[in-house]
């Protein structure tokens, strides 16, 4: 298995890169709208991608921006190389040390660490610092790749240079840079491609400008669409290698035939074949006969099998065998040689020491004791070896005397035997012959009848292989001449029976002689144009010459700056902005702004962030026109002066509502909403002489009646101010729960149904009948979850900090607000004191930690929603726009439901067949908790948040008029239903909702169930809470870390 392992360890390393490529290419066709379930093959996501302004915007960004930070990158790069290689080396690598600090931190250190730079330089945020940034981290890999090339040039190339009269520009254009020419391509390649995938130095210090990277993380579901692009970026580049690798190939077989054409080898292998036809043809019309090959396929299968045995002897090495066999012989010769060696030291050593006594006796020599000592050292070693020689020898010697006489012992009792049988001489012969066989081995020396054998075995081994190949190469040309025969053109006494033959090969010898001339011919000609004879005659202008030598750089660079020109180009028109838009990712509609910009004639920088944080921090940086944050962030900038009201006489689309004027049912009293407020005339003409009337006969529509409950509950500063005076509903929804009864309707969830059902949660007055199961809302309490995790259940929950600590501030206090007002045991009503704040928190987060430390109990992101779609869930929290897009069902093609070639009673059966197979309608339940507490004298009841997302304008919006426009065209009825089925969140527009949420409508389920979120009066916002928001989120942070 380990030998397999290590054999495929190069395929299991590609299979790893490669599989989820190829996966990616593959769902990149993909027909529905989820990333990881194939169901069924469409170009969908292609023409969605080519559709997508924003995407393609941040593609144009990319592309500009990786551009001119390689190329300023290399110009830098190169530049310190050259510097570098001329000072100390000791110098040169401090300053290579210091250069490469970049590669060796931390991306994340480096972005911040540049933001901070700039915002202390005062520097906008924008396409300057983004390039900046680029740059800084993209030299130290020039600097990297080009600096080991340019220290192996030999300095004497230089020194030649400027001996022969080169200033220092000449010989860095001509000599450098050609050298240094291979690294600077490897160096483009990397740094554009390093700056092409940059995410997080981008995200800090792109200020208004967005890369693909950026766009990708902040979008909020990762659709197909990636897949599509991921895919064209693929085979951009595997183009690009091949078509690189192509010239590579193409150019160095132009070098290679231009050097056999120099040396005269260029086609040679075809100058050699047809000079081998006419030596045949010729040999044929001197004997008269000619080759011909037999039609006998069983001699060609005899034949060809020949062959194959012939060559796969020929490639049959013994090398292996043959240098084991001379390994063995060196040895044996090296213990062979070593005793005789031993013995000649010995005797060296013994001849010195003499000749030293006999030299001190007649002259004295220095440290003759030393020298004396060290020699009697050497030689006690020796005479030990020696001694064991000799003790070998006389062990030998003993031992061929004990055979000997046991050879003589056994002769004498052959000879002492009385009618020996056949068997019993042959036993006594084979004795004798053994051990004089071992007397011999004895005598000769064990190692030099090793050496004998070895040697007679390895001459064995190549003379069998010779002898072999010999044998079947003779077998090889028998069959050859049966195969293919010589034929004569006469007969037996020599008469020529066809002339037409020797025509034949006249011919062909005439037909051959042309095509070899006239190949040397053109290789003659070629040679001469390469390598021309430079005489009066011949020599051209200089400027021709200058062409000729020039035109492959002259192309590639009109190539480059032709590309260069058009990337710049598309960068400006698409960067010269009227108005700058941040929202969330995955928040607006295809073609929305791509047809609003055509309508207006306008250009818009539409920008996506992944959080209210990272947008809080961005407004430091540069400045937006319009965003669409949260409501807690919109107090917060509200409160900070960074936003102005909204001027309601300019929305024409949407009625602020008159919360003093609610309307009620004349039937049964029921809240049906409130009074638009009276709209004045807006200061922009063409806003107020619009006619806004749409396809219903309707210029505006009122908000949602429970949406504008919620968003009155956040009230802006000391002023009581509510956040409709600043801000208008992009979408909004509520943190609902999930349960899942079963993979699909025939296979339950058994052991969660029991659970629910213990606990009294199922609705038996249910009123629907295609639900088998109904959650009773007013009997559901979010302590379920704390229950369903002891129990064992899988729990998938929301992981934004404030809605992880509602589970527990709901199921504990029935509120998430720490600034309300609230009845004590008196009935009295009063705020919480800091102390008591603190105390809710904490006790908060004791519940949350105990809930998390289960490992069945996940967090998750926008990962929820893949999790739920694959049902790997028992119970989630998420919210309900996540839910229903979770839950979509995907249709194998959109065209499907425009196909007018059905009838209305097919096109009904296929209606009925996809509800039927929409198994979510009946295998998830969605509830919110409204159960009511009164213990220990503490009344309340649990609810929800609902989260809202809202349009604002900041306080530095350079185009108010337009900024309206762009609101009155995003509020269409229309459009707002496209931006509903995009999104899958919850419109502002009542009228639409109640379109949506009807049973009996085009939506149907479950969208009439899930669509609005809670109406519960007790259900919140998220709270804003300047002084203890930090605190939780610090909390938070802590329970999660310990999490395993």
């Amino acid at each position: 298995m380990k030998k397999f392992i290590k054999s495929c360890y190069f395929l299991i390393m590609m299979l790893f890169i490669y599989v989820p490529i190829a996966t990616m290419i593959f769902l990149s066709f993909n027909s529905g709208k989820n990333v990881d379930d194939f169901t069924g093959f469409s170009f969908r996501w292609y023409k969605y991608l080519i559709e997508y302004s924003p995407f393609i915007k941040s593609l144009t960004v990319s592309l500009f921006v990786a551009m001119i930070s390689t190329v300023i990158s290399i110009i830098i790069g190169v530049m310190a190389c050259y510097g570098l290689s001329r000072i100390k080396r000791k110098v040169a690598n401090r300053w290579v040390r210091v250069a490469n600090i970049p590669l060796v931190n931390a991306d994340v250190i480096t972005a911040v660490s540049l933001m901070i730079i700039f915002v202390l330089a005062g520097i906008k945020f924008g396409i300057v610092t983004l390039i900046a940034a680029h740059i800084s981290f993209n030299v130290p890999y020039v600097i990297v790749t080009v600096l080991p090339f340019m220290n192996r040039i030999d300095k004497n190339v230089i020194d030649a240079s400027n001996d022969l009269g080169g200033n220092q520009r000449q010989t860095f254009f001509k000599v450098i840079l050609p050298i240094l020419l291979p690294s600077i391509i490897t160096a483009t390649a990397i740094c554009f491609a390093m700056s092409f995938d940059d995410f997080i130095i981008s995200y800090f210090t792109g200020g208004d400008q967005t890369n693909v990277s950026t766009f990708i993380y902040t979008a909020k579901k990762i659709t197909p669409y990636i897949n599509a692009f991921g895919t064209i970026l693929v085979i951009t580049i595997v183009l690009i290698v091949l078509i690189w690798n192509a010239v590579q190939i193409t150019s160095q077989s132009i070098k290679e035939n231009k050097l056999k054409l120099k040396n005269g080898t260029y086609k040679l292998k075809e100058l050699s074949n047809i000079k081998k036809q006419i030596k045949y043809y010729e040999k044929c019309v001197e004997t008269n006969s000619e080759i011909c090959t037999s039609l006998n396929p069983f001699l060609w299968i005899k034949y060809k099998f020949l062959q194959l045995q012939y060559k796969t002897l020929s490639n049959k090495t013994l090398n292996a065998k043959i240098s084991r066999l001379e390994w063995k012989k060196e040895l044996l010769v090296e213990k062979i040689n070593d005793d005789s060696r031993t013995l000649a030291i010995l005797s060296k050593l013994e001849n010195k020491k003499t000749v030293l006594k006999t030299k001190n006796e007649s002259k004295k020599i220095p440290n003759l004791d030393v020298i004396l000592l060290s020699l009697d050292k050497k030689i006690s070693k020796y005479q030990e070896k020696v001694e064991l020689i000799n003790q070998r020898k006389l062990e030998t010697e003993n031992k061929i005397k004990e055979l000997e006489n046991d050879i003589k012992i056994l002769k004498e009792d052959l000879s002492n035997e009385k009618n020996p049988n056949d068997k019993t001489i042959n036993w006594y012969n084979t004795k004798i012959l053994s051990i004089s066989e071992e007397v011999n081995i004895l005598k000769e020396g064990k190692n030099k009848y090793k050496l004998k054998q070895t040697i007679d075995k390895l001459n064995q081994l190549k003379s069998q292989q010779e002898e072999k190949m010999l044998k079947k190469y003779d077998e090889l040309q028998v069959w050859k001449r049966k195969v293919k025969r010589v034929v004569p053109f006469s007969n037996v006494n020599g008469t020529i029976v066809n002339e037409s033959k020797i025509s034949k090969y006249e011919k062909l010898i005439t037909s051959s002689q042309m095509k070899l001339d006239n190949l040397l011919f053109r290789i003659s000609k070629k040679k001469d144009k390469l390598f021309p004879v430079v005489n009066t005659e011949t020599v051209v202008s200089k400027n021709n010459v200058w062409i000729k030598r020039n035109w492959k750089k002259i192309v590639m660079s009109t190539s480059v700056l032709a590309a260069f020109s058009l990337l710049t180009t598309a960068y400006a028109l698409n960067n010269v902005y009227d108005l700058i838009i941040g929202n969330w990712g995955s928040y607006i509609a295809p073609n929305v702004i791509e047809n609003f910009e055509k309508q207006e004639g306008v250009k818009l920088n539409y920008q996506q962030f992944d959080s209210n944080e990272s947008l809080y921090n961005k407004t430091y940086t540069f400045n937006y026109d319009v965003m669409v944050p949260s409501e807690y962030m919109i107090k917060k900038l509200a409160e900070e002066d960074k936003l102005q009201k909204l001027n309601y006489n300019c929305i024409k689309k949407i009625n602020k509502p008159d919360l003093t004027k609610p309307i009620y049912d004349d039937e049964d009293g029921t809240f049906k909403g409130y009074k638009p407020v009276d709209k004045g005339v807006c200061q922009y003409e063409s806003i107020e002489n619009k006619d806004y009337t749409d396809d219903k006969g309707k210029k505006s529509y009122d908000m949602d009646p429970t949406l504008v409950n919620i968003l009155d509950k956040t009230k802006i500063g000391d002023d009581n101010e509510s956040i409709l005076d600043y801000s208008i509903n992009w979408f909004w929804g509520d943190v609902s729960m999930a349960f899942n009864i079963g993979s699909d309707e025939e296979v339950p969830n058994e052991n969660l149904i029991k659970f629910l059902d213990e606990k009294g949660l199922f609705n038996k007055n249910k009123s629907d009948n295609r639900f088998k199961w109904n959650i009773d809302n007013s009997k559901l309490s979010w302590n379920i979850l704390w229950e369903a995790a002891d129990r064992g259940f899988d729990l998938k929950l929301n992981e934004d900090p404030k809605n992880v600590f509602m589970y527990a501030f709901e199921k504990l206090y029935g509120t998430v607000d720490l600034n309300g007002k609230f009845k004590d045991a008196e009935g009295n009503l009063k705020g919480l004191t800091s102390s008591e704040k603190q105390e809710r928190i904490d006790t908060a987060a004791i519940e949350v930690e105990k809930l998390l430390a289960h490992n069945n109990v996940g967090l998750y992101g926008d990962q929820i929603m893949d999790r739920v779609h694959a049902k790997e869930y028992d119970i989630a929290v998420l919210y309900n726009g996540d839910l229903l897009w979770a839950t979509a069902p995907d249709y194998t093609s959109e065209d499907d439901e425009n196909d007018e070639s059905l009838s209305e009673e097919e096109a009904g059966s296929e209606e009925e067949s996809t509800e039927e197979k929409n198994d979510w309608v009946y295998t998830t339940l969605k509830s919110t908790p409204h159960l009511e507490h009164n213990e220990d004298g503490t009344a309340f009841t649990e609810g929800t948040n609902v989260w809202s997302d809202s349009l604002v304008l900041s306080n530095t919006n350079r185009n108010l008029e337009l900024t309206y426009k762009f609101i009155n065209y995003m509020y269409d009825y229309e459009i707002q239903r496209l931006q509903v089925e995009e999104a899958t969140a919850t419109s502002i527009i009542k009228d639409l909702n109640e379109e949506i949420s009807n049973p009996d409508g085009d939506y149907g389920a479950p969208w009439d169930k899930w669509y609005n979120p809670s109406s519960n009066p007790e259900d919140q916002p998220f709270g804003f809470d300047k002084n203890w928001d930090n605190y939780l989120v610090d909390k938070f942070n802590q329970i999660i870390s310990t999490k395993h």
